[in-house]
């Protein structure tokens, strides 16, 4: 009886039943205490997004009031607010408020409105202001927003009348006087030669640095316009005017932001590209004038 139970004693435990079979035992709940970190993230998580909606309505409430006039500076900081707060919906909105909102007339009671004009130059979305909307856009993968943020911004006529007075009224204007100080230049020029009439090698004078002039004026012009270092993804059509290059090329930028970030990163496998966001932005992009992935400036295509 005593062997048997030494026996007994000193048989050899189960695998089941060893202490680093308990450690490693599967079973649900057994013997492990429940954490409660994950739940406790999910309401941080839950509560952050929903101050931020409560932020995000507050300002757009705030801009949409009636009596709050839309400056330039307030622009900026409700698109820097909403970027900060995920909340870039509402930012095309606001763009077409920012040209279009009536404006209060000082010292009115009641308070009376005028209506702006929507095409005069400070009525543009500056250029900066937009491309921090397009990335808050892209970063929610919103692809109508995106459109809408660049028909709002860049597409608006004031910005393309603000880009004509910033850019080209001084060559416009520099080119509309040059023909005089020529003149002049040349009346003066001319009294320095005894070859012939004073009034014939000013006119001679006159042809030939209006010449000079003009074609080398007409060679920067189109360099200018068609150049296409800057391009990656999206460019211009065949047959798209030179003044419509000059005058959308902000636009084809952004656009070229978005098909980069829709895309693939890696050059290697541009074209492979499908889906239904991709085709609605390649049909997009080819009403605008613009070709996406154009074959013969894609690498190894040329």
């Amino acid at each position: 009886m005593v062997a048997e139970e030494i026996q007994s004693s000193t048989k050899d435990p189960g695998p089941e039943h060893t202490p680093a079979a308990k450690l490693l035992s599967l079973e649900e709940g057994k013997d492990l205490p429940k954490c409660p970190g994950r739940k406790n993230a999910q309401s941080m998580g839950s509560t952050r997004s929903a101050i931020a909606r409560l932020l995000s309505s507050t300002a757009y409430r705030v801009v949409t009031d009636p009596k709050v006039y839309i400056t330039s500076q307030i622009l900026s900081s409700y698109v820097r607010v909403q970027t900060l707060l995920g909340c870039p919906r509402t930012l095309p909105e606001i763009f077409k408020l920012y040209a279009r909102k009536p404006v209060p007339k000082p010292k009115s009671s009641p308070i009376r409105y005028s209506a702006p004009y929507p095409y005069k130059p400070s009525a543009h979305i500056p250029l900066e202001i937009a491309k921090v909307a397009l990335t808050a856009a892209i970063r929610t993968k919103n692809l109508p927003l995106c459109f809408d943020i660049i028909d709002r911004s860049v597409c608006a006529p004031a910005y393309r009348v603000s880009k004509f007075f910033r850019k080209a009224f001084a060559p416009f204007a520099a080119a509309a006087l040059a023909p005089f100080a020529i003149y002049k230049l040349a009346s003066e020029l001319s009294s320095y030669q005894s070859t012939m009439d004073s009034a014939m090698a000013t006119r001679l004078l006159f042809a030939g640095t209006m010449a000079y002039v003009g074609f080398t004026a007409t060679i920067g012009a189109v360099a200018v316009t068609t150049a296409n270092d800057q391009m990656d993804r999206v460019t211009w059509a065949t047959g798209t005017p030179l003044r419509d290059r000059w005058t959308r090329e902000e636009e084809r930028m952004l656009i070229d932001r978005v098909a980069g970030a829709w895309g693939f990163q890696q050059r290697w496998r541009r074209g492979e590209e499908e889906g239904q966001d991709w085709e609605a932005l390649r049909e997009w992009i080819g009403m605008r004038g613009m070709v996406l992935d154009k074959t013969e400036l894609m690498d190894g295509m040329e």
